[in-house]
This record gives C-alpha cells, sequence and structure tokens, in this order.
C-alpha cells in the first residue's frame, strides 16, 4: 500500500509539473480520496490533502516572478480578489478556533482540512482557470467523479457488496454508502453536483451536434441519472428534499412572469386552508421522524451549550463533542407508531412498552444544522461571515445565470445558484461543510464564480 501512495505521487507530481491544469481537474475529480489515510513524519495526513499541496506548491512556484517581482500588469492589480475579505476573515476566525479548542492536534487538523487547504486549492483554481472553456472543464472533472460514485452506489444496492454496516447492507432497508462510512455522506457529495451537470448537460445540447458532442452528452445524462439514483437509494431525505426544492425555485425564475403570478396567487390561497387542515397533520409526522426527534434533540442541546458561556466563541474546532457533554441527554422516549395517545401511554403502560419506545442517543461530531455547525466550530461571528458568503455568493450565481439568459451559458450559472441552494437547504438537516470532500468542493464551486467575476471586471481593461 505503501509502494503504491508512493508511486502515485510520484506521478502526480510530474503531471503537476508537466500541466498543472490537468493536476487540478485529477484532483477534483478524486475529491473522495480523502478517504486514504495515512501519516507522514507521523502527521496524519489524506491522499486528497497531499495533492492539494503538491498543486499549490507547482502553483507557487510557477507564479514566483509575479508574487516577488511584481511583474503583473498595473490595471490587473486594481481588480480586487473575489471573496478577499470573506477569505481573509474565515481563515482568521478559524485560526482562532484552534485556541479555542486548546490548541489540540484535532483543532489542527481540522483548520487545515476543512479551512487552510480547500481555500489554497480555490488561489490556484482562480489565478490558472480563466476561460469559459476552463469552467467545462471543472464541470466535466466533477461530473465524472459524481458518475463513479453513483455508480459504485448502485452496483452495492444490487448486491449488497461493499456495504459493511449489516443493517444498511439487509434487503430490506438496504443504504447504499459508495466509497463512504454511511448512506447520508452519498447524497451530501451527489447532491451539488447533480446540478451542475445538468447545467452542463443543457449546454452541450444547445451546441452544434457532433459524434464527440454527442457521446459527451451521452455520458452526463447517464451521470444525471445514476447521481440521482443513489441519492434515492442513499434514502436522504434531507438531500431529496433540498435538490426538490432547489429545482422547484430555478424552474419558478426560468418560466414567464404571467405564469409566475398565477403560481404566486395559487399559493397564497392555499396557505390558510393548508394550515387549517394539515397542521395537526404535519405535527404527528415531525413528531413520528426519528431524524427529525434526534436533530431537534440536538439543536436545543446546542442551543443550551452555546448559552452558557460560549455564545461568541463557541466550541472550538474539533471541540463540539466535548462541550456537548455536560447537556447531552441518553436518549428519549420515540413515537414510532404516530400515536397520538403516545404521551399518556408511556405514563401508564407497563416497563415493556417503554423500553420498545426508548431511542438511545449518541453524541454527533456537528449539530447538524449549517448555521449551528459553523457557530459551535468558528464562533457567531464566523458562522455570520459564512452565511454572508453562501447567500452572496447565490446572489452572483442568481444574478449572472439571468444575465446570459438568452445564452447557453446562464445554465451553468444555473448550475451553480441550484448547487449552492441545495447545500443551503440540505444544510438546515445536515452538515455539508465539514468533511474533506465537502469542504473542497465548496470552495471549488466558489472558485467558479470567482473566475465568472474576474472575467466580468478585465472586459473594462481590455
Amino acid at each position: 500500500m505503501n509502494f503504491l501512495i508512493v508511486l502515485y505521487f510520484l506521478l502526480f507530481l510530474f503531471l503537476s509539473r508537466l500541466n498543472l491544469k490537468m493536476a487540478v481537474l485529477v484532483l477534483i475529480f478524486s475529491l473522495p480520496s480523502y478517504l486514504i489515510r495515512f501519516n507522514i513524519f507521523s502527521v496524519p495526513t489524506t491522499l486528497l490533502e497531499v495533492m492539494i499541496l503538491i498543486v499549490f506548491t507547482f502553483f507557487l512556484f510557477n507564479k514566483r516572478k509575479e508574487i516577488f517581482k511584481n511583474t503583473t500588469k498595473k490595471w490587473a492589480q486594481k481588480i480586487p480578489y473575489p471573496f478577499s475579505w470573506e477569505i481573509i476573515l474565515i481563515l482568521a476566525l478559524s485560526f482562532v478556533a484552534i485556541f479555542i479548542a486548546d490548541l489540540n492536534s484535532s483543532a489542527l487538523g481540522i483548520f487545515k482540512a476543512y479551512f487552510l487547504e480547500p481555500i489554497f486549492l480555490f488561489i490556484v483554481i482562480v489565478n490558472i482557470f480563466r476561460s469559459e472553456k476552463d469552467i467545462k472543464k471543472i464541470f466535466y472533472a466533477l461530473s465524472l467523479s459524481a458518475l463513479t460514485v453513483s455508480l459504485v452506489a448502485i452496483w452495492q444496492k444490487i448486491t449488497g457488496q461493499f456495504i459493511f454496516n449489516e443493517f444498511w447492507a439487509n434487503p430490506e432497508n438496504r443504504r447504499v454508502v459508495s466509497f463512504f462510512g454511511y448512506p447520508n455522506a452519498v447524497a451530501l457529495y451527489l447532491g451539488p453536483i447533480i446540478p451542475i451537470s445538468i447545467g452542463l448537460f443543457i449546454y452541450k445540447i444547445k451546441e452544434r451536434g457532433s459524434l464527440n458532442s454527442f457521446l459527451k452528452q451521452l455520458i452526463l445524462f447517464i451521470t444525471i441519472l445514476s447521481s440521482c439514483l443513489a441519492i434515492y437509494f442513499s434514502k436522504s431525505k434531507g438531500a431529496i428534499l433540498a435538490i426538490g426544492l432547489s429545482f422547484v425555485f430555478v424552474i419558478f425564475i426560468l418560466i414567464k412572469r404571467k405564469y409566475k403570478i398565477y403560481l404566486l396567487i395559487l399559493f397564497l390561497a392555499l396557505i390558510p386552508s393548508f394550515y387549517f387542515y394539515k397542521k395537526d397533520w404535519i405535527n404527528l409526522k415531525l413528531s413520528s421522524s426519528l431524524s427529525y426527534q434526534i436533530r431537534l434533540i440536538g439543536w436545543q442541546e446546542t442551543t443550551s451549550m452555546l448559552n452558557d458561556g460560549n455564545f461568541l466563541w463557541g466550541a472550538g474546532l474539533a471541540n463540539y463533542q466535548n462541550k456537548i457533554k455536560e447537556y447531552h441527554q441518553e436518549g428519549f422516549f420515540f413515537n414510532k407508531d404516530s400515536d397520538p395517545d403516545f404521551k399518556r401511554k408511556i405514563i401508564i403502560f407497563d416497563d415493556k412498552y417503554r423500553a420498545e419506545r426508548w431511542q438511545p442517543l449518541e453524541i454527533y461530531l456537528y449539530p447538524h444544522n449549517i448555521f449551528l455547525n459553523f457557530w459551535t466550530e468558528i464562533g457567531l461571528i464566523g458562522a455570520i461571515i459564512f452565511m454572508f458568503l453562501i447567500f452572496k455568493s447565490l446572489f452572483i450565481s442568481l444574478k449572472a445565470g439571468l444575465k446570459e439568459k438568452n445564452s447557453k451559458e446562464s445554465f451553468l450559472y444555473l448550475g451553480i445558484f441550484s448547487s449552492l441552494l441545495i447545500i443551503t437547504i440540505h444544510g438546515i438537516f445536515d452538515v455539508p461543510y465539514f468533511k474533506n470532500d465537502l469542504s473542497v468542493l465548496f470552495w471549488v464551486i466558489l472558485s467558479i464564480l470567482a473566475i465568472y467575476q474576474l472575467k466580468q471586471k478585465t472586459k473594462k481593461y481590455e
């Protein structure tokens, strides 16, 4: 195994020296490679991390003249770096969060893997990928990665192989995991890539037909279909909801104005009836949803912890589990039968009835809410800045998509918008950032928007 890793690094070093763009595309395709872990001089790292450091080192080497001798064009120096102040503040606050967590090795590892290295890659992409052709290459790399992950997941669904958790492997309630350790990881990774693949697919359809173009369209179509199936087989309700809502929103944006008005009138007319006649039904469904109840308790525990002296700085990087212990409840009685008389029965029924409905609770790594995740890790200010960054990116991508509305490029940017929207919606119930591949994926998506911004600004000087 060590020999294969060393051989891979040598080949990747050679590729980076020969063609840095291609090396970055290989890296983007290989985002799940963080699962290959090892130590370098007793420092834990991953294959993905080392690849990022290699491309960043070669980038610095290639740009050394511009960096140290200031050989860039004067007009280029006037253009502000996209998302510059947000990046600086996030890096600063995440660095401070290491000390809030008492400067332990886990906090240092989270800082480099989830903040420093993804931003390194962001800087590399923004500086070496500049054209529309380059952006499409990034889209292809992500799509091919999604295709690989989803095909493995579909194979697992059919055969049950390589699902090492017996409960998830059971044919009666099988949930696919692909290369990852748990089903939600499949949905968290594939969800944001699906609209990117759809945007590229529509872009290719609008091009002039050729055999090469048709083959690319076919591969993209298979990618979209297999990714949707993989998410369905993972049984991630949060991802399915996020994808559905984001697509409805994009379709609403694209339809003609008069149809928007009709839909808004219909929606406003249905709200009162929905509230009065479905309110109890919704409450009953939520009370009988195990995942929702677990998350609700987690949010309540997190709020208590934050209000108890941790309001501003949170828990610190990789310190949530340690901080939440004294606020954590061991379990709760779960209304799995959707019984409206459940609370009374818990009191009057025997111990066997109560034991059957007792649900133990584990302490998770994060609170499973995008705002609370950042709040506990990098503090309240860090959470606000990160949410500002997300909403700013949503605005930029939507504006770009609508600006280019009559061109095929609009679908690329609407794909980015939908991708960020999926991350945001799914993040209400899950952790769409604090994972090696997901943090890098987020900054790759952001880098595409940064390239677009730079393209628009440089037009003024050309």
